[in-house]
């Protein structure tokens, strides 16, 4: 499988990079002070499909996703609201949770907070210090940036670009790059409890910092794969890989994935612009599986473009799919209960191939879903002329191919019917003809009772769940 490095801005063939059949991952989750937006349901998306896909293919998959539970944004929500640091964060970590199973995200490995890490970060820090790497300054602690000489080496910026950053603007700085590992504490944390105690005081850590600190934990260094948004870059993952080399002495990092913006009318989402789409939104009005389909219809390095037209044709398209696997459902208990047929085999690896292939292209999800639907066109064709043991391998290939894009994993089977449904069924067919509608409606409801809604078709009657 190939992954564009943005550190190399190359493709990486990850059999060349990952020794062994364990990928250890790292991705940035959410400052919880907010609901998500759908720039976070992108990233969540984006990097759960690729681990679903990088187990399919054999690898063992150790996933992390950290919550900054505390943090500038936090401290001034808790403060307006009169609630501590820990209330706030903790609400939306919640409702965190909430959104991503509406998309069908599973949960991380490890999902650590930072609030947890408090003592790993301090010692984390301390040995910067004793580096040479880092400075303290009346409680506040700053890494050193000219004492790290690849730095910028990530964002490709120039030294004159990175000078143009006061990214913590503070006259106490050796240098304008300097940016902080530990804060000292200041009114409004004493009045969120956001403060903890450390050997230069009260304060708390640093955005940067907590990054380096729980991959190390939790994968090691180096490892595998780090991911998340584009806007994260810089500073961030400028910053978090300057402090990870700094200490560990190696490229903490082997590949940097990196996706794009969600767009809203060709702007990027921000609360300047009050363009901000929250997921819980968006989920009033479409199910959780079409924003996922959605989210995936651009490919990751791509921007996407948020409107209500986009998601209508999503939800179109994602409707055909499951219309596609419902048919052939169908069609399996009908044989099951009615009896087999002969066919000649279906012609359809080619199709798993090609998703295969886009898939291990870069994570290409937009070409996948296409040939999934050439998948879903081809088998709409040949349903009703498939045996039952054809049809049955041509589910289990079509829906797991859905479900490594994470959609219809929570399909609820159709029932075989009973011998005395099936005469049910024969008895009512015929009433049909003989135009005796009330004996033909009074069969559907005893149907309709037993949690199965009657589709009548060209080929007879089918039934489904309710």
């Amino acid at each position: 499988m190939e992954l564009y490095n943005t550190m190399s801005r190359r493709l990486e063939r990850l059999e060349d990079i990952i020794e062994g059949d364990e990928i250890r991952m790292y991705v940035c989750g959410i400052t919880a002070y907010d609901y998500s937006h759908i720039g976070h349901a992108r990233s969540a998306v984006i990097f759960d499909t690729l681990r679903r896909f990088l187990e399919h293919i054999g690898y063992r998959v150790i996933y992390v996703q950290n919550f900054t539970d505390v943090d500038d944004k936090i401290i001034r929500r808790a403060v307006e609201e009169g609630k501590t640091q820990r209330e706030i964060a903790e609400k939306f970590i919640k409702e965190y949770f909430e959104d991503m199973e509406c998309l069908n995200v599973r949960k991380a490995t490890y999902h650590p907070k930072v609030t947890e890490h408090i003592d790993d970060i301090i010692e984390f820090v301390q040995k910067l210090v004793e580096k040479g790497y880092a400075y303290i300054v009346d409680g506040d602690v700053y890494f050193h940036v000219p004492a790290f000489e690849h730095y910028g080496e990530l964002s490709r910026q120039t030294l004159e670009e990175l000078n143009k950053h006061r990214i913590e603007p503070d006259e106490r700085k050796k240098d304008v790059k300097d940016f902080a590992l530990w804060k000292a504490a200041k009114e409004e944390d004493f009045k969120a409890k956001s403060y903890f105690h450390s050997p230069w005081g009260e304060g708390r850590p640093g955005w940067h910092i907590e990054c380096s600190v729980m991959s190390a934990k939790y994968l090691g260094v180096p490892f595998d794969i780090h991911g998340g948004g584009r806007d994260l870059i810089f500073p961030h993952h400028e910053n978090e890989r300057a402090q990870s080399y700094a200490l560990f002495g190696v490229e903490p990092v082997k590949i940097w994935v990196h996706n794009d913006f969600v767009r809203i009318k060709g702007e990027k989402m921000s609360k300047s612009l009050g363009n901000i789409v929250r997921i819980r939104d968006v989920l009033q009005k479409y199910e959780g599986e079409v924003l996922r389909y959605f989210l995936l219809t651009a490919h990751y390095r791509s921007p996407l473009d948020y409107s209500e037209e986009a998601i209508e044709r999503a939800k179109k398209a994602y409707e055909y799919l499951r219309t596609t696997l419902l048919n052939v459902d169908m069609e399996i208990a009908y044989l099951k209960t009615f009896g087999d047929r002969e066919s000649e085999n279906l012609e359809y690896e080619e199709y798993i191939t090609e998703f295969m292939n886009a898939m291990k292209h870069d994570l290409n999800t937009p070409k996948a879903l296409a040939i999934l639907h050439s998948f879903a066109g081809y088998v709409n064709k040949v349903i009703f002329n498939a045996s039952l043991e054809q049809l049955e391998r041509t589910f289990d290939s079509f829906k797991t191919l859905c479900s490594l894009l994470g959609l219809f994993e929570k399909w609820g089977r159709i029932p075989v019917l009973t011998a005395e449904e099936a005469k049910m069924i024969k008895e009512r067919e015929k009433a049909r003809k003989e135009r005796r509608f009330d004996v033909a409606d009074s069969i559907r409801n005893e149907f309709a009772k037993k949690g199965l809604q009657l589709i009548d078709t060209p080929k007879g009657t089918r039934w489904r769940l309710r």
